[in-house]
């Protein structure tokens, strides 16, 4: 098999990425990340219309070659992936890349990538459910995830709706994707604004 790098993406005819993140703890340095694990890479075919964010919202890391996905609500996976179509672009891993400090299995480089190979998946669920029945994806259901966790993660989103006024807009974008996904947040959210203009 050949030694390659991966990019997901939803975007169909790429040939080359370019420089355009920024490297971490650096002010201006331009790079273009990729990793060596290809169910990571996956997660990144994200549909912003089907998912009503153009923003990608990716709750996942790799762990010992593992990769482990996180569900914040009920099938978000499912939610997220099922139905959804995107290519999967395949990079040669040459010297020009190094390691991501800190990352497992991330790689930048500072120069443009050449695309080598570019495979379709017609469904990014049923693909990642491949990987999960071969032992390379570990899915937490929203079940499992601890109550606490759960708990003060919700309350930290609806405590930036509220400071970013997200919550007095309910009909931009983000508005829509957390009534959509996140209905208790939003709510907790609608309180908090119900609550201080009560008192004002």
């Amino acid at each position: 098999m050949e030694n390659y790098l991966f990019h997901g993406s939803f975007a169909s005819g790429i040939e080359t990425l370019h420089a355009n993140s920024k490297l971490h703890e650096t002010e201006d340095t331009k790079v273009v990340y990729l990793t060596a694990n290809p169910v990571y890479a996956l997660f990144y075919i994200w549909d912003a219309i089907h998912n009503k964010r153009t923003g990608k919202y990716v709750t996942c890391f790799i762990k010992n070659g593992k990769v482990y996905y996180e569900e914040q609500f009920p099938d978000q996976l499912k939610s997220f992936y099922q139905g959804v179509s995107g290519y999967l672009y395949c990079i040669h891993h040459t010297e020009d890349f190094a390691r991501v400090e800190g990352w497992e299995d991330m790689w930048y480089s500072r120069k443009e990538a050449e695309i080598a190979e570019v495979r379709f998946i017609p469904d990014v669920y049923e693909e990642l459910m491949k990987y999960e029945r071969e032992g390379k994806l570990e899915v937490i259901s929203f079940e499992k995830v601890a109550t606490e966790r759960i708990r003060d993660l919700y309350e930290y989103m609806a405590k930036k709706l509220v400071n970013n006024g997200i919550v007095k807009q309910p009909d931009c974008e983000e508005a829509v994707f957390y009534q959509t996904y996140f209905a208790p947040v939003w709510r907790m959210a609608q309180e908090r604004v119900e609550k201080v203009d009560e008192d004002e």
